[in-house]
């Protein structure tokens, strides 16, 4: 007897292969928001409709790292996406005229995708994320140096 092997939708790949191409065309961190050093991305995951909690994650980008915010819904089969381009953006638009640019923001998102199983009811994705955005300023460069 065969087993039937767990078949994914064509629309998903191809959404995570624009998503790859997005973060690849992205501009760097330092020419997005040249006054952030470091920013670290914590991401925790949460499901209450399944038994499986995704793992954690954390980012952390440099300067010269692709200022691309959106990251994959760690569901298998889900189609959707976390943005946090704005959450960014705000964290650095609170913090400018200040120095340092240090700081952090917390936040929560709900995933908006689609899971492959239930796609004929198109039940959204139950996925929540909680978020946390740490900046760190970029160290001045010497005159002359």
């Amino acid at each position: 007897m065969k087993i039937a092997a767990r078949k994914t939708t064509k629309t998903t790949g191809l959404r995570r292969e624009r998503l790859l191409s997005d973060r690849t065309r992205s501009p760097a961190l330092r020419t997005v928001f040249p006054q952030i050093g470091q920013l670290r991305i914590e991401l925790t995951f949460s499901d209450e409709a399944s038994a499986h909690t995704p793992s954690p994650q954390q980012h952390t980008l440099y300067p010269s790292a692709p200022a691309f915010f959106r990251f994959v819904c760690p569901c298998a089969d889900c189609d959707g996406d976390f943005d946090l381009t704005t959450a960014v953006a705000s964290l650095v638009e609170a913090r400018t005229g200040r120095r340092p640019i240090d700081g952090s923001a917390d936040g929560q998102l709900s995933c908006q995708g689609v899971r492959l199983r239930e796609m004929g009811g198109q039940r959204p994705c139950t996925t929540q994320l909680r978020f946390r955005l740490i900046s760190a300023a970029s160290v001045p460069k010497a005159v002359g140096a």
